[in-house]
């Protein structure tokens, strides 16, 4: 496999994050969010032109991870929407398809999602994880993200049990 990479996206990559997302989500929700769930939220979330206008926004700031100049992973950040997020900046996805997860390759997004929120000034990463994957519940503890509390969505027609983290991004005053 050839050295991956991290750039940011752009409205033409429309399309190669609804296929990572589509095929993630199948990998990762299949047994926790019922199928038909599944594609109604995917539907919305991930609409072609839905991903086209979020790059026109000036919160926004989308990551695409190339392996063998293929689309393998994306993340995207929220800078902030004062009426809808929590003080900061929210994690709002980071997805790897199958075969590129275990290499690092989620801590290296990571990496570029926080110095993106780091130099837009934000105190805190918030991100929500589906309270029973306990996996990436793990790993976003190894990460230096704390756990906040509980929270609740609605993916297409579930309720759906959050896990929220908070990860601070300025250095404490001492």
């Amino acid at each position: 496999m050839s050295n991956p990479t991290i750039r940011t996206t752009t409205g033409a990559d429309a399309e190669a994050i609804q296929a990572v997302a589509m095929r993630a989500w199948e990998s990762t929700y299949r047994d926790l969010v019922p199928e038909p769930s599944r594609r109604q939220y995917l539907a919305k979330a991930y609409d072609l032109d839905w991903l086209r206008q979020c790059h026109q926004r000036p919160d926004l700031r989308g990551f695409l991870l190339e392996q063998d100049g293929q689309p393998a992973g994306f993340a995207m950040l929220s800078l902030g929407d004062p009426a809808e997020d929590p003080p900061g900046a929210v994690l709002r996805s980071l997805y790897l398809l199958p075969q590129a997860q275990q290499q690092g390759q989620g801590r290296k997004m990571l990496e570029a999602v926080i110095a993106a929120a780091r130099s837009a000034g934000a105190p805190w990463l918030w991100v929500a994880v589906h309270a029973e994957l306990k996996a990436a519940r793990v790993w976003y503890e190894k990460q230096g993200f704390a756990y906040d509390g509980p929270a609740e969505t609605t993916m297409g027609h579930e309720k759906v049990k959050m896990a929220v983290y908070r990860l601070p991004l300025r250095p404490r005053e001492l």
